[in-house]
């Protein structure tokens, strides 16, 4: 039997070239899959914990904390000192905006052991370690890998651009869509588009990261390195060098947002943006999970649109999940790199953040389109879009020989010494190749960076986030070779295509898309619960049951409306009017089943904004409006609407149950002359309802005559919502 550790996502010559951490790492956390054992590696002596809701808001009436300690540290704190084994442990920090909390552990305490005690605790939702997370850049197993040199190879260079990558997705193409100019450090904007790159930092200092004309990388300066809100953070402490010591970094965020038309090295797909640099990796290309979670609770409360992240972890942290549906909700688009191993092929399982329902998950292919299932990639029913990352031929020699050629990916590299090599086992420096699915991540979150900010969308676009992910799945190419131009578990919707996502186009004629979401039960996530989708009009029915962590996907369902049901434990909850678009996912359909007393979320959604229009047609009126409202914690379930003569009123509509639809028409009576209001109240999935949001009112203007006997065809007020 084969052991895959978690550590097999960074190269292994880096473990031969770096110190070990001066803390312990313990591996002894397993779970069988698919013959093989996965081991989750996490930092000893550290572990987090989350009480539930209800209890830290009835211990904060009573409660006195000291100076140092919020109520929830205060309360955690109550909760170690309550079990005599540990006796000792402290609350190192708190992750207030999703209510958990950083302990450490007395010594001599295992992990495994406090795990264990502090879930016993009624008052405790969940408790585990500390995960340690990694860059994913894997050790290709073929022989000779390290060996070859492709320069070597009579003619054979030649065949194709150093940027293949660039020129198989159109990125040309696309550029001359938008921005349809190259900057100068003069020209660029200050105000760009932020993408965060969380990884192992940023060369500070590189060539390729200033515009031309430009002696500075600093974004106010016109170089393409946020230096205001870059950072490092490590045991939650934040620091401003964000100086990168491995190498990883730099590379990912060049492919991602280089500079272009500098005369220097390489390009990035999203030159139109400015990156924030998000130190969470060491020189050793190690990180904790807990890190990552500040990183993107950061970037979502700091408005950052686009967030990479080519790094993960083989362990399910909840913790993590929590921070992901928070930036989700805050209107982020997340994108992180899918699985991958020295041996690849098949389904190796999960990692974390890609799998979560609501990160696009990236897989890579190589420059033929082909999926390099032999060397590294593996499938997987959470793989959103593919894009390039590298992969091995054989070619032929001049001799007529068979040799291994390894198309990588060509980017940035520390203009200093760094632990990493390139991927030909070459010094790693000013620029070099890698291969793996950490290339194929930026690709993609640097498409979405370039479309957000064609389209003008904020982290205050209503569902803004979702639109980006739809764009560049509806955008990409049918690699996957369906007729249907639907989703496989290896390259997901396609390879992206710049050019085809700008226009915005259905570029494989798809007519079916995906539905994904997770199931909780009181709080806890659920393997096994039944999932039905039953189409709003007609007969089409699909079932499918939750896998690991409540988990699932039902694939390629046709484009309509449908009623979403979940089952776990006799507990049944059902979205309506939920939609599945064309070549695309409908990420984030999450059943939060059971008692509210038992959610982890206590607060209602916010109250929301409501925009209404009206519209004559002859003798009837229709009324259109349009609203929004989020919940970082457990999303949207219902909106219900109502139409009156006053605000809040229900006099011509009373409540009425509109699913997750945020824009109807309703076919009603209105009296000419007369102002009307749209209220609507959200309940979110953990079945709080919001305060009633109402609209500013429409006066209705009927007309006698139809509308095409009057010039003008009647009083339409269009409203556009504010970005």
């Amino acid at each position: 039997m084969r052991v895959r550790a978690m550590w097999f996502m960074v190269a292994l010559v880096c473990f031969f070239q770096v110190s070990v951490p001066s803390t312990p790492l313990q591996t002894p956390l397993v779970s069988a899959m698919d013959e093989e054992v996965v081991v989750a590696q996490y930092r000893e002596g550290l572990v987090v914990v989350k009480l539930r809701p209800q209890t830290v808001q009835a211990m904060a009436n009573t409660l006195l904390p000291a100076a140092t300690r919020t109520v929830l540290a205060e309360a955690v704190q109550l909760t170690l000192e309550g079990i005599p084994e540990l006796m000792g442990a402290r609350v190192e920090r708190t992750v207030e905006r999703i209510g958990w909390a950083v302990v450490r552990l007395p010594q001599g305490m295992s992990v495994p052991r406090a795990v264990e005690l502090l879930k016993r605790q009624p008052q405790v939702l969940y408790a585990e370690p500390v995960y340690l997370v990694r860059t994913l850049l894997p050790q290709p197993n073929d022989p000779k890998f390290h060996e070859y040199d492709t320069g070597k190879l009579s003619g054979i260079p030649n065949l194709y651009p150093a940027l293949w990558d660039m020129h198989i997705i159109q990125a040309y193409e696309g550029w001359q869509i938008y921005p349809n100019r190259y900057y100068t450090a003069a020209t660029k904007p200050r105000n760009a588009i932020r993408i965060a790159v969380i990884d192992s930092g940023i060369d500070p200092d590189h060539p390729d990261f200033k515009n031309a004309g430009g002696t500075s990388t600093d974004s106010r300066y016109g170089g393409q390195i946020d230096w205001t809100l870059g950072c490092s953070i490590f045991g939650g402490v934040y620091d401003n060098d964000f100086t990168d010591e491995s190498g990883h970094g730099t590379h990912v965020a060049g492919i991602a947002a280089a500079a272009v038309n500098n005369r220097e090295g390489v390009v990035g797909v999203a030159y139109n943006a400015q990156i924030v640099p998000i130190k969470i990796i060491d020189a050793s290309g190690t990180g904790e999970d807990t890190d990552l979670v500040e990183a993107i609770i950061y970037c979502a409360d700091n408005g950052v649109p686009i967030i990479n992240m080519s790094l993960g972890t083989t362990a399910y942290p909840q913790i993590l999940a929590d921070a992901v549906n928070y930036a989700f909700y805050k209107g982020c688009l997340l994108v992180a790199a899918a699985n991958e191993s020295g041996t690849g092929g098949g389904n190796i399982g999960n990692i974390y953040p890609a799998a979560h329902s609501k990160v696009l998950a990236v897989s890579p292919t190589g420059i033929l389109d082909d999926f390099p299932s032999s060397l590294y990639a593996g499938t997987g029913d959470y793989i959103g879009i593919s894009a390039p990352g590298g992969s091995l031929l054989w070619v032929l020699d001049d001799d007529g020989f068979l040799w291994p050629e390894v198309f990588a990916i060509y980017s940035t590299a520390p203009t200093y010494p760094v632990t990493l090599p390139d991927a030909f086992g070459e010094e790693f420096y000013q620029y070099g190749y890698q291969i793996g699915t950490s290339m194929a991540c930026p690709h993609v979150a640097g498409l979405g960076a370039l479309y957000a900010e064609y389209k003008g969308y904020t982290v205050d676009t209503p569902g803004g986030n979702l639109a980006i992910w739809r764009a560049i799945q509806r955008g990409a190419d049918n690699v996957q070779r369906r007729a249907d131009g639907g989703w496989v578990p290896s390259y997901g919707f396609g390879r992206i295509n710049v050019r085809n996502t700008l226009l915005e186009l259905n570029a494989r004629n798809a007519t079916v898309g995906c539905l994904s979401g997770q199931v909780y039960f009181n709080g806890t996530p659920v393997q096994g619960a039944q999932i039905e989708a039953r189409a709003m009009v007609g007969t089409l029915r699909r079932v499918t049951t939750a896998q690991s962590y409540g988990l699932w996907r039902i694939p390629n369902l046709p484009a309509g409306f449908y009623r979403v049901r979940a089952t776990a434990f006799g507990a049944t909850k059902e979205y309506e009017w939920v939609q599945v678009v064309a070549g695309a996912d409908t990420p984030g359909v999450d059943f939060w089943l059971g008692p509210v007393n038992m959610q982890p979320d206590v607060t209602p959604p916010e109250t929301p904004q409501v925009w209404d229009d009206g519209e004559v047609q002859s003798s009837l009126t229709t009324l259109r409006a349009r609203w929004w409202s989020r919940d970082t914690e457990t999303g949207i379930f219902r909106y219900e609407v109502a139409i009156g003569t006053a605000p809040g009123a229900t006099d011509v509509m009373g409540w009425t149950n509109v699913g997750v639809r945020t824009e109807v028409t309703f076919n009603v009576t209105l009296a000419h002359g007369r102002t009307y209001y749209v209220a609507v109240r959200a309940t979110n999935g953990a079945g709080l309802t919001s305060a009633v949001g109402v609209s500013d009112g429409i006066r209705a203007q009927v007309p006698i005559d139809p509308p095409a006997q009057r010039p003008g065809g009647g009083g339409r007020r269009p409203v556009t919502p504010p970005r």
